[in-house]
């Protein structure tokens, strides 16, 4: 080993060796903080009852559990979702409030309301996804209906005497009834479904 390399050696084993020291006696200005959570945990679900409120509370009561602190579930319904997902947009950022978000309020949203009221790229970090769910269709059993063609065959005879119920314009079982071209949704009246949050 050359001369120059022992002696760098011998700098970084010494500054190694009295780091600790230093900084064992320098003044710390970080004051020690209370254990997380500290206090309730807001979890905001941006829809009435169904679904998205149904696992929000089955979850909710979970971590509730595993964290030692209440997880207060606060529905904020209206306009697919964007209501309460501006809520926790604009919520202070100490890691207390939630937002349960769907492809409604973070991905369709977006693309249909000319002005949002929060930027999902700048408002959110995502933390995990916690479901999926399928959209079915479904007919009242008076409906002599009992497959699809035969629904679209009854649609396209009597166009627009039919209605179907929605959690909302833009959400994610509207658009898809909506945009494409084959379906029946399209030769219906959409009636969005007005829930009150419980």
């Amino acid at each position: 080993m050359s001369r120059l390399s022992r002696r760098g050696l011998s700098l970084a084993l010494m500054s190694l060796l009295a780091a600790p020291a230093g900084l064992a006696l320098a003044p710390s200005p970080v004051q020690a903080q209370p254990a997380y959570p500290a206090q309730p945990i807001r979890l905001i679900v941006p829809f009435a009852a169904g679904t998205s409120d149904t696992l929000a509370r089955l979850v909710g009561q979970e971590m509730s559990k595993a964290l030692g602190q209440p997880i207060v579930v606060e529905n904020r319904p209206g306009a697919g979702g964007n209501i309460g997902s501006e809520a926790c947009a604009r919520a202070t950022p100490d890691g207390y409030t939630f937002c349960l978000g769907t492809i409604s309020s973070h991905a369709i949203n977006p693309g249909i309301y000319p002005k949002m009221p929060y930027d999902v790229q700048k408002d959110f970090a995502p933390v995990t996804q916690l479901a999926s769910q399928p959209n079915a269709l479904a007919v009242s059993n008076d409906n002599p209906a009992r497959t699809l063609p035969e629904l679209i065959a009854q649609l396209k005879a009597k166009p627009g005497a039919a209605s179907y119920a929605t959690s909302g314009v833009g959400t994610s079982i509207h658009r898809p009834a909506r945009s494409s071209p084959s379906s029946p949704a399209r030769r219906s009246t959409t009636s969005p479904i007005a829930a009150a949050a419980r």
